[in-house]
């Protein structure tokens, strides 16, 4: 029997069960990640090795401790390879939407910790070219986040922070990130995304809870009166592109 085809493979709805689950983001992934198998038993059998050798010198060489340290090195090695996949999954995922109109929303809209530290509001400034900027305001401060070609954002940043000063005083600080693979320039790649604004937000206070708060009420006149997501680009997402909350359509 032949295998399934990729398009087989995407349109075909996902599995309940764990293991299938499992079997299924492993074979998505695969497609994007030929080195994935190999990074996985890298790190399966590496985390399993060092449980074993650590756990057998502690217990001494007992048969007992002998099949404790055989069973708790096992149990490792499943979980650094679930853990690897899963970081993988996620890189791939990215990696298939690099580029793409609304990647960088569709990322941080579907990522918890990101949320927990940022309120986002999408699409404050953008052209007929696809390049926009998002507001992020949280106790780390007001960021503008650019995606799209580093020439063009530079006039749509120009824009917002004109925008915000306006509605929250000249003073107000404002930092701007670029998301893009030039990381000599500046840039943000999409990957590191959500681990260099969620370590920021925990890092840095610049605003306490209240002000933040205050700062995003305020700056909702901002919107215009069709809200921001209604010209977002359609489709930015290409065929098989998975997030949890599906982001933009």
């Amino acid at each position: 029997m032949a295998n399934p085809s990729s398009d087989d493979l995407l349109n075909a709805p996902p599995p309940t069960g764990r293991l299938a689950q499992f079997g299924y983001a492993y074979k998505l992934t695969k497609r994007l990640d030929p080195k994935l198998t190999v990074v996985m038993l890298g790190w399966s059998l590496g985390a399993a090795a060092v449980v074993f050798v650590l756990f057998y010198l502690l217990v001494g060489g007992s048969v007992f401790g002998l099949v404790i340290a055989i069973i708790l090195a096992l149990l490792c090695g499943v979980l650094a390879a679930t853990i690897t996949l899963s970081r993988r999954v996620q890189r791939a995922q990215y990696k298939q939407i690099d580029g793409q109109p609304g990647a960088a929303y569709s990322v941080l809209d579907s990522d918890r910790r990101f949320k927990r530290n940022w309120q986002l509001t999408p699409m404050v400034q953008f052209n007929r070219q696809q390049d926009m900027v998002h507001r992020l305001i949280g106790t780390g401060g007001i960021i503008l986040l650019a995606e799209g070609d580093p020439s063009r954002v530079k006039q749509l940043l120009t824009n917002e922070r004109k925008a915000v000063s306006r509605y929250l005083g000249p003073d107000v600080a404002m930092e701007e990130v670029i998301v893009g693979p030039d990381v000599a320039a500046g840039q943000t790649p999409l990957t590191k995304l959500v681990t260099t604004l969620t370590r920021r937000g925990l890092r840095k206070r610049n605003l306490t809870s209240a002000q933040a708060s205050e700062y995003s009420k305020r700056l909702e006149a901002i919107a215009t009166k069709t809200g921001p997501m209604a010209n977002m680009p359609k489709g930015p997402l290409p065929k098989g592109a998975r997030t949890q909350r599906g982001g933009m359509r």
